[in-house]
């Protein structure tokens, strides 16, 4: 695993523009240029959120500016690296005089230093801090204003500028950065005393954060309009960093994750889990510092145990929620108990039954802004299934053994120290309607074969709400068409948020909408149309989720007959796939078509086994042979190899308990790269254990959480 050391160094160049903001950059240079005048001086004002990348495209937008034009002369200033108002006059001066032409400059920079002086004694009048200091710089400015002596110098030095006929832009970043009252002095003192002709300036800044220390200062009344009136004064054109869109948080994740990603197991749920918890992430992480931020925090934690020791998905869904909620974070080793559990170790009598108290995490979320709880409630069900609500379907839970959730892990996670090519909306819109009309070709071109990050952007473009189908009969075509392209992507074993996994999600959401009645055969011929039965069950899963959030409480009607025949389709062909023996199908999925079947029919396939071993169509060890997964390291080539995490749990549940010999076989040394059946068998000879009974439960889907 290798990795780029993140240090939130902002982009110098626009080679290393990787979000497709040039453009905006390319026409907010124009923007400066074509407003320049030497009789004038004008500001431009650049917003955006701290981490939404301001640097980087004040960096973009001097490049193009001095690319295009290269008379400008530029400026950096950096006011809140002085601590009063005297400094910062200097730190003005000097930031000017600095753009300006060594031998051609020299008498306008004595213009300058002559201004500055003359200025200095009123700026020390100026208060930096306290109830006076707003007062006090427009009383000192106009004061200077009117002073024979600072107008001659300060139009000296404009008369100097002016015949020099160069143009001059100051850039002022991160101003958001002072004082409340240092920020005034900087917007007042520069507004009515550093005017000069011919001089342009550049403010960047996060207008939430600056409208909050104008509130300190007591310079402007909160929520009346008064901040934003105010810096309509100072700013005469606005300008804002481009929002990050919903394909290039994915993008951006999926880079970062792949990269640090360690193994992934071959049971056909290939970054399922995550997939399933994408809108946790692009809620909480939306500007490239806080995706980066978070990649950073997991190249350092990910490495710190090895990767049989924990559950790597875990340490992920952990850290999102230590960068987003570090008071939630902080909160759950306090509940570890309760967490685990799914109850408070209380006992309460319901109906004629003595239970424990369910463990209500409502309290827990207290300390999550309101908006957000619901986010912070999917990831915690996530890492906890046991505190779920009662008939939830999908709750994205590990099935690893080494997991958050269970009491011998939970300390390990804690002690560790713990856009150059684009599609058009209207190519999409058109592509989907002709879909949901039943012809495939448009979309399938759009999606079948093209690069990832181009078929990531136009699964993201079908997503929009207007694009969707509003008959069931058009639900039912998008479906099926849906179905037949993801029957064409690519295995998504290469990092979280695979393409086939948010088709999955589209479709799931798609037949969400259909009617209550529909009939159950209508969802046969969509979920028939997937080519295997591992990936049916995974459509079918993210139909639950979507289920879920559609009717908040119960299911349609057509659900229990629909899973009845997955559960009967995926059980019948695990049970010829033993029968096959070593000569069956090395496809992927047959692991989890077991988990699915047990999670609904745990006795009926249990029933069907001991009568297929009993007729010697199949035996233990092919049995054993079919829960050895398979592993590789993400982001490099595959290298499968066989894994010492065999799955006795549901071994256990399946075998019947008689003692036969084949348990008493020796380990045997096979080439762990070999993936058959037959190697398969002899590896797990000496790795099984005879199950000491059947392990029964009463609510399978408690315990196969997903």
């Amino acid at each position: 695993m290798t990795h780029t050391v993140w240090t939130d160094e902002a982009l110098s160049t626009a080679k290393q523009d990787d979000l497709g903001r040039l453009p905006y950059a390319q026409r907010a240079a124009e923007l400066i240029q074509a407003t320049h005048s030497f009789e004038s001086s004008a500001v431009f004002g650049l917003t955006g959120a701290w981490g939404s990348g301001k640097t980087s495209l004040v960096n973009l937008i001097v490049e193009e500016l001095q690319k295009k034009h290269p008379e400008w002369g530029v400026a950096r200033f950096t006011p809140w690296a002085t601590s009063d108002v005297p400094g910062l006059l200097n730190e003005f001066h000097s930031s000017l005089s600095s753009a300006l032409p060594k031998k051609k400059g020299k008498q306008v920079r004595q213009a300058l230093a002559t201004t500055a002086a003359v200025a200095a004694p009123a700026a020390k009048l100026i208060p930096i801090a306290g109830d006076v200091a707003a007062a006090g710089v427009k009383l000192a400015a106009d004061a200077l204003a009117k002073s024979p002596s600072w107008q001659a110098a300060f139009n000296k030095a404009s008369a100097e500028l002016k015949e020099l006929q160069k143009p001059i832009l100051i850039v002022v970043d991160d101003i958001d950065r002072l004082h409340g009252d240092e920020l005034l002095a900087l917007l007042k003192v520069v507004r009515l005393l550093g005017r000069f002709d011919g001089v342009q300036y550049l403010l960047a800044y996060d207008d939430e954060t600056l409208y909050r220390s104008m509130d300190v200062s007591r310079a402007v009344t909160s929520h009346d309009g008064s901040a934003e009136r105010f810096m309509e004064k100072i700013v005469q054109y606005p300008l804002f960093v481009p929002t990050l869109l919903r394909h290039q948080q994915i993008s951006r994740l999926r880079k970062g994750l792949t990269g640090i990603s360690r193994q992934t197991v071959d049971d056909g749920s290939a970054s399922e889990r995550l997939g399933g918890l994408i809108e946790c992430f692009t809620r909480l992480l939306t500007t490239p510092r806080a995706i980066d931020r978070y990649i950073a925090q997991l190249q350092h934690h990910i490495p710190l145990l090895p990767i049989d020791e924990v559950d790597d998905e875990d340490v992920q869904l952990l850290t999102l929620i230590r960068v987003s909620f570090p008071s939630l974070f902080n909160s759950i080793p306090q509940y570890r108990s309760e967490l685990i559990s799914g109850h408070t170790g209380e006992w309460t009598i319901n109906g004629q039954s003595l239970e424990y108290e369910p463990f209500d995490i409502e309290p827990l979320l207290a300390v999550v802004p309101e908006t957000l709880r619901g986010t912070a409630r999917d990831l915690l069900v996530s890492l906890f299934p046991k505190v779920a609500k009662k008939g939830q379907l999908a709750v994205h839970g590990s099935h690893r053994r080494q997991s958050v959730q269970h009491e011998e892990y939970f300390d390990r996670y804690f002690a560790m120290g713990i856009l150059d090519h684009d599609v058009s909306d209207a190519t999409v819109h058109a592509a989907v309607k002709e879909a949901t009309e039943g012809a495939a070709t448009p979309l399938r071109d759009l999606l079948v074969g093209a690069e990832s990050e181009i078929r990531n952007l136009v699964l993201s473009k079908c997503l929009n709400p207007t694009s969707q189908p509003t008959t069931d009969e058009g639900r039912i075509q998008l479906a099926e068409v849906l179905a037949e392209i993801a029957n064409d992507f690519p295995e998504d074993n290469s990092g979280p948020f695979g393409d086939r996994d948010q088709l999955l999600i589209w479709i799931g959401d798609v037949l969400a909408g259909l009617d209550e009645g529909t009939p159950a055969e209508n969802l046969r011929a969509v979920m028939w149309t997937f080519d295997t039965p591992a990936l049916r069950i995974r459509a079918w899963r993210r139909l639950e989720y979507s289920i879920d959030r559609a009717y908040r409480s119960g299911k349609p009607s057509w659900y229990d007959a629909v899973t009845t025949m997955l559960v009967e389709d995926a059980m019948a062909d695990f049970l010829d796939h033993l029968k096959q023996g070593d000569d069956a199908s090395t496809k992927s999925g047959i692991g989890y078509q077991v988990h699915f079947v047990l999670s609904h029919s745990q006795e009926q396939l249990r029933s069907a086994i001991h009568q297929l071993l009993e007729s010697k169509e199949a035996d233990v060890s092919t049995l054993a042979s079919r829960l050895v997964s398979a592993q590789t390291i993400v982001g490099t080539k595959p290298n499968w190899q066989l894994s010492d995490d065999f799955d006795q749990e549901t071994f256990n549940r399946l075998a019947p308990p008689t003692n036969d010999p084949w348990y008493d076989e020796p380990k045997q040394e096979v080439d762990i790269r070999d993936l058959s059946w037959a190697n398969r068998r002899k590896f797990a000879a000496g790795r099984v254990r005879p199950p000491s009974g059947i392990v029964d439960h009463d609510d399978p889907k408690d315990s196969d959480s997903e």
